[in-house]
């Protein structure tokens, strides 16, 4: 039943992402829409994180809803990116993100395909393959900052 819902939440907010796509009439609506996503993904990251490094206890129940919502956050901030102008004003987004789309577009899908399957996995409370999940996930959002993020 998780699944399914997990499903129906995933396929609803892909769903409302092409209507968000066409909502942002201004690009600093866009960058703040977009921030936004990134410091709630970055929220979860850090709680999961603090278990998976043992400075937090260790919850299977807040683990598994903390991947649940990084998978659905995960969809959220593509959208943004599309917005004319959303590559200038107050962003720590590279002008690289614009001239080599294409690569940040795959490397945002991976970080999708990798959050999901940490939020499937995680809900199976085998520890061992939750954290190789998790630094897989970590690992490929840390590559994209390294390219795509002013630091």
């Amino acid at each position: 039943m998780k699944k399914f819902q997990s499903l129906v939440i995933a396929s609803s907010l892909l769903a409302s992402t092409s209507v968000f796509a066409h909502t942002f009439n201004e690009a600093d609506k866009a960058i703040a829409y977009r921030q936004a996503a990134f410091t709630m993904i970055a929220g979860n990251v850090s709680e999961m994180g603090d278990m998976v490094k043992g400075k937090a206890d260790w919850s299977d129940a807040i683990f598994a809803k903390r991947a649940n919502q990084l998978s659905q956050l995960s969809l959220m901030p593509l959208d943004a990116f599309y917005v004319e102008g959303s590559d200038k004003g107050k962003t720590n987004a590279l002008p690289k993100v614009w001239t080599n789309f294409p690569d940040f577009e795959a490397r945002l899908a991976q970080f999708q395909e990798d959050a999901a399957a940490l939020a499937e996995i995680s809900e199976k409370g085998d520890k061992a393959a939750i954290r190789k999940a998790f630094g897989k996930t970590v690992k490929n959002c840390k590559a994209c900052h390294s390219d795509y993020k002013a630091r």
